[in-house]
């Protein structure tokens, strides 16, 4: 039934710690898992930044090269403009040049034409004037001079047909200037025309290029506003979704922080079992401190009961010794009154033996409580002043062998380690309380050492229902004792009845016996209250 109920508590308790388990790994799975969604939310905006810095960065290129066309189509009109401009202006230039020149030219020839139509009537008419009547008379009057006159004047006539010859062909080659000038002009005019016709062909080749590009710069402009549009419309999206996962961050930050509350709470929880688990041990220890002094304290219990036998027999030998000298019965009468009074002392020792085992009965109540809180996970954590305990007990009492048999039960010997050391496999019953108490399950002294619960405080109701199972425990624990002590009774009994029979020993030899009887139980009383306490 103990076992039962033991593994019964055991395996709730693992229940309750399995679940409190499987909290917080379902704690730590959702912590995880809002980290994952938040690393998805953080590579979308930045995916999404990416995207946007891409469009920015399609539409700062089409605004370049919408600025760069623009400015190749104004370069265009401007270089066009200017060839126009110049060419004209050269033609227009050239053109009054040359009609300048030639018109100077013409005055020129037309000055010199009148100057020698001039000179020309003037010789005429003196050539006239000369051949007249007077001029004959003067001739005929004059000879030699006449000659010298017509031959000067022959000689100047011959000089004017020379210079006349002369402005003739001059006057001729302005004339064929003027006609070279003339087709120059015409030439220069037909050039002028071709190129007013090639300037308006490429006038109008540029005014078809200047259509094309604006045609492309509408399509650019167009697209542009598509794209400006679909921005906008990518920035409102944008919004939207960072609003959204701002939403969801702060859920999800809401949701850490409780998941972060519920972990420092479990926390918590797990440091106040820590505690707990420390106090029981300390507890224990106790526990284990108060069996060993109860153990010390029955021995000397069994060494003073031996010494009372054996001051019985004595007793008796001086009882017979009273037959023979009567001083020696008076000597042995005080004696007696003196061993009555030691008696006397001995009850008073075993009824606060008794309080003290009701003492001790009570701790070790409190203690089956604390053993019955106690897990089952732990079943190999033994503390370690326990051992280091019970070792210096095993060397201090020569190797005993029921230090060394409470050492086996406590730390969990197997059968080979047993074969071993030299200890047969033994049953679970045992002497004495200590016995009793090595007769406890190993799952239950392994659930003392290394399960958690809680103080007898913060737990009265485990206790209350725990108590039934401690108090059985220690009935059974004091009905042993109580039969053994029993059974040790009627065994001296029946040694006090077959030795009053023999002889009776001096009463010299019985006071020096009683005076080597070692009392002791007031040491261990003081012990034993020292731990109660």
């Amino acid at each position: 039934m103990l076992e039962e109920r033991t593994r019964s508590m055991a395996s709730a308790q693992a229940r309750e710690l399995e679940k409190e388990r499987e909290k917080s790994a379902n704690l730590q799975i959702s912590l995880q898992e809002e980290r994952k969604q938040n690393e998805s939310f953080k590579k979308e905006l930045q995916s999404l930044r990416l995207d946007k810095e891409k469009t920015f960065m399609e539409i700062s290129k089409v605004r370049s090269e919408l600025d760069a066309k623009v400015a190749e189509t104004k370069q265009l009109q401007m270089k066009l403009n200017g060839w126009e401009q110049q060419a004209i202006g050269i033609s227009i230039e050239n053109l009054k040049e040359a009609n300048k020149f030639l018109e100077k030219e013409n005055n020129e020839l037309k000055l010199k034409r009148s100057e020698l139509e001039a000179s020309l009537e003037a010789s005429r008419r003196s050539t006239s004037s000369k051949f007249s009547p007077e001029g004959t008379d003067a001739l005929s009057r004059h000879p030699t001079s006449l000659d010298k006159e017509r031959l000067a004047s022959f000689l100047g006539k011959e000089d004017m047909e020379k210079s006349l010859q002369m402005l003739e062909k001059d006057l001729q080659e302005a004339r064929r200037e003027k006609d070279k000038a003339r087709q120059e002009l015409k030439r220069l005019k037909q050039h002028l025309l071709e190129k007013e016709t090639e300037e308006s062909e490429k006038m109008d080749e540029d005014s078809r290029l200047i259509e094309e590009l604006r045609q492309t710069n509408e399509y650019q402009r167009s697209r542009i506003l598509g794209l400006e549009k679909a921005l906008k419309q990518a920035m409102a999206n944008q919004e939207e979704i960072k609003s959204s996962n701002d939403h969801e961050i702060r859920k999800s930050k809401g949701i850490i922080e409780d998941l972060n509350q519920k972990l420092a709470n479990c926390l918590r929880t797990i440091d106040s079992k820590n505690v707990e688990l420390l106090n029981l041990q300390t507890a224990l220890g106790q526990y284990y401190a108060e069996i060993e002094a109860k153990e010390h304290f029955e021995r000397e219990l069994t060494v003073a009961k031996e010494e009372a036998m054996k001051l019985v027999a004595r007793l008796k030998d001086a009882d017979e010794r009273l037959e023979s000298s009567k001083k020696e019965k008076e000597e042995v009468t005080s004696k007696l009154l003196h061993a009555e009074k030691i008696a006397e002392e001995w009850k008073n020792r075993v009824s606060k033996v008794e309080e003290d085992n009701a003492k001790v009965r009570r701790v070790l109540e409190q203690s089956m409580t604390r053993l019955n809180r106690m897990s089952m996970d732990s079943d190999y954590l033994v503390d370690r002043r326990i051992v280091i305990k019970l070792l210096v007990t095993y060397f201090q009492r020569n190797h005993s062998r029921e230090v060394l048999d409470l050492m086996v039960r406590m730390l969990g010997f197997s059968e080979e380690d047993k074969q071993r050391i030299g200890l047969a496999q033994q049953g679970a019953a045992g002497k004495g309380v200590v016995r009793g108490v090595l007769g406890l399950p190993g799952r239950l002294v392994g659930g003392i050492l290394g399960g958690g619960g809680g103080s007898p405080d913060s737990h009265p109701n485990i206790a209350s229902d725990n108590q039934s199972f401690a108090d059985m425990w220690v009935d059974f624990l004091l009905k042993d004792a109580e039969e053994r002590e029993r059974r040790e009774a009627e065994d001296a009994a029946i040694k006090d009845k077959e030795k009053t029979s023999t002889q009776r020993p001096t009463y010299e030899q019985s006071d020096s016996e009683f005076s080597t009887v070692p009392l002791t139980s007031s040491d261990s009383n003081h012990k034993l209250s020292r731990l109660l306490t």
